[in-house]
């Protein structure tokens, strides 16, 4: 099986909207390797749920235009979508051990084995992340 690759919203929003030219093109590196088979990204709930709230209020994209662009992110090989999450085990990271409550929800889906490793730009999350024992992509 191809290494999982979970990934946060700064990663989705690399892909989607012009932001960081160095970390969009190590984000359109890790989809391109997906669409290739080399390996599988999954997108949780969470990451595409605020993907949607800051193309829509931070980058002013239309919903009309927000929900094509999923359509076809989705649509990408190489990518699944996973909604499951372990209530007890977000609610034992956040707030004190991963203080962003979505960050903690990605951390609760790790260590759900879901994924091999998360890739994230957030350094701060990726230091938290480490300190669980969970594995980063980057």
């Amino acid at each position: 099986m191809a290494t999982r690759i979970g990934v946060d919203t700064n990663v989705v929003l690399s892909v989607l909207v012009d932001r960081n030219a160095e970390q969009q093109a190590r984000a359109a590196e890790l989809f391109a390797a997906a669409a290739a088979g080399d390996l599988r990204i999954v997108l949780h709930q969470v990451a595409i749920n605020e993907s949607v709230h800051v193309m829509e209020n931070v980058y002013e994209v239309k919903p009309v235009a927000v929900a094509a662009i999923l359509r076809d992110l989705l649509a990408l090989p190489g990518v699944v979508t996973i909604d499951e999450l372990d209530w007890p085990t977000v609610l034992s990271l956040w707030p004190r051990r991963i203080t962003d409550f979505g960050d903690a929800c990605l951390a609760a889906v790790a260590k759900s084995d879901a994924f091999d490793a998360l890739a994230t730009f957030d350094a701060g999350f990726r230091k938290q992340l480490r300190r669980q024992g969970l594995a980063t992509h980057w």
